[in-house]
């Protein structure tokens, strides 16, 4: 491993504090100076991202920002940025805006939307603060608070549904809560540390160490909805607001595998995985989760509910990049973790504008929807595509290098789960913009004024439809050549 210079800095703590600052001022603005509470949302999601790529040059160059505040004992709160931080915190900077804006747009002259920024929030706050971790106690304050500033947004709508799907989520982050806290006293009690950046803290195996693991994948699990932990997301991003559906699945579902990659290679260490084999566990509930939540997202006629099963079977290749353990699924994980956030964000929007502009939540009623909102279908299809993993999309790209790490982990079946989870993938998502552009053209109880383009909803939209390619057609693939780095940085 190369030499590391740690260079101490506060941007780390400041970029955590301006959302939740912001959270407070919009409460204050809509009490006092309602007309400026839009511009402190978009502050609070702006400046973080601004110090963000500020701090990007510092870390590419093989540097750590590193701040220990010395507070709640044992182990203090720390800060570390390290390349993986900073590209997880670069993708949650941006997409903090992007939903920042478009949820503007959606609760446009809506009072009771005011709220939902008092969440919203918290909950970029909390992931930031997730990502910037610098040991395992600072990660878990962080995790715990933000699910539970998540809880509220799940429950936004106040219906029957969203006040069961909102319980449902808050019993399992309890219970997501309670095996974190055990896995991270066991660790301690094992190791006397917490600290990333080690390169592994435990040394020989123990029937104690195995319950801390199968702990900390039920905490990530949880979050990552690794099948069969998975049950809460599809009730929640079915009763929730679409705004909140994109954040969970832009942002808050990859907290769980930004902890799954630090518990793999920070806390356990790569040799001592390797030479205890615990990692097919993880190998197994990934391709469980790959083929259930593509076989289970046939069965949703409900846009958000097939949307969810397709994301637990799009974040089982994440984790089945960490469990093979080899330095290209690495790369494929990494970069998957940006290619889902654009595709699969992109379809969330998408479905919260159908849903703005017609009602229409079910599948089956949105045949001939393309001829009225073709922009949006459009996006859509772009989107669904990506998801196939079809070049020159982004979801090619980290599936090839899922495919290189199978081979290089001696597991060439594995392509066989990647191939059919992509035929499974066009056939649940192609026939929507099919019927959407060539089915029925009726416009019935459809008021045309509704219809038209609203910019805080569609920008956000179109430019997460770009991003789901432009990556791959630039002279210089960015997010991939950083996934290669952050491989580097572990293998």
């Amino acid at each position: 491993m190369a030499q590391i210079d740690v260079i101490v800095s506060v941007i780390p703590a400041v970029v955590v504090l301006i959302p939740l600052l912001a959270a407070g001022g919009a409460m204050l603005a809509d009490r006092y100076r309602p007309e400026l509470r839009n511009y402190v949302v978009l502050a609070g999601a702006i400046l973080p991202f601004l110090l963000i790529i500020l701090s990007y040059p510092t870390v590419a160059r093989g540097n750590v920002l590193y701040l220990f505040l010395d507070i709640l004992p044992p182990t203090g709160m720390e800060f570390r940025v390290d390349i993986l931080s900073i590209y997880m915190a670069l993708l949650f900077g941006f997409f903090s805006v992007v939903l920042a804006v478009y949820s503007l747009g959606y609760f446009k002259d809506k009072e009771e939307g005011k709220v939902y920024f008092y969440f919203l929030m918290p909950v970029i706050s909390g992931a930031l603060g997730v990502v910037l971790s610098g040991n395992l106690f600072t990660l878990f304050l962080f995790f715990e608070f933000m699910s539970l500033m998540f809880f509220p947004l799940v429950a936004y709508k106040s219906t029957p549904e969203a006040y069961a799907a909102g319980l449902k989520f808050f019993f399992m982050t309890i219970i997501a809560g309670v095996a974190f806290f055990w896995a991270m006293v066991i660790t301690y009690n094992v190791a006397g540390d917490l600290s990333f950046g080690q390169g592994g803290l435990i040394s020989s195996a123990s029937p104690l160490l195995l319950v801390a693991f199968i702990c900390f994948l039920i905490t990530f699990g949880i979050k990552a909805a690794l099948v069969p932990l998975h049950f809460w997301m599809p009730d929640a991003y079915s009763a929730a607001t679409s705004p909140a559906a994109a954040l969970s699945s832009a942002i808050m579902l990859k907290t769980g595998v930004f902890g799954l990659i630090r518990v793999f290679h920070d806390i356990y260490g790569l040799s001592f995985i390797q030479e205890v084999g615990w990692n097919y566990i993880l190998l197994t509930l990934a391709i469980v989760s790959i083929v259930y939540g593509s076989i289970c997202a046939f069965a949703q006629d409900d846009f958000n509910r097939r949307l969810a099963y397709s994301g637990i079977a799009q974040v089982g290749y994440m984790l089945l990049g960490i469990s093979l353990l080899t330095s290209q699924a690495m790369v494929g994980t990494v970069y998957h973790v940006m290619a889902h956030a654009f595709m699969k964000g992109c379809m969330f929007l998408c479905a919260g504008v159908i849903y703005v502009n017609t009602g229409k939540v079910k599948i089956s009623e949105m045949r001939g929807i393309g001829m009225q909102m073709p922009v949006t279908m459009l996006a859509f299809t772009i989107a669904a595509v990506s998801a196939v993993g079809i070049p020159p999309f982004n979801i090619f790209v980290s599936k090839w290098h899922l495919g290189l790490g199978a081979f290089q982990a001696e597991m060439p079946l594995i392509i066989g789960v990647l191939l059919l989870s992509s035929i499974l993938n066009a056939a649940y998502y192609f026939p929507i913009s099919i019927n959407a552009f060539l089915g029925c053209r009726e416009l019935k109880n459809i008021e045309r004024k509704k219809l038209r383009l609203q910019p805080l909803r569609m920008v956000p939209v179109l430019i997460l439809a770009i991003g789901a390619f432009i990556f791959t057609i630039a002279p210089v693939n960015w997010p991939l050549s950083l996934a290669r780095a952050v491989a580097q940085m572990f293998f």
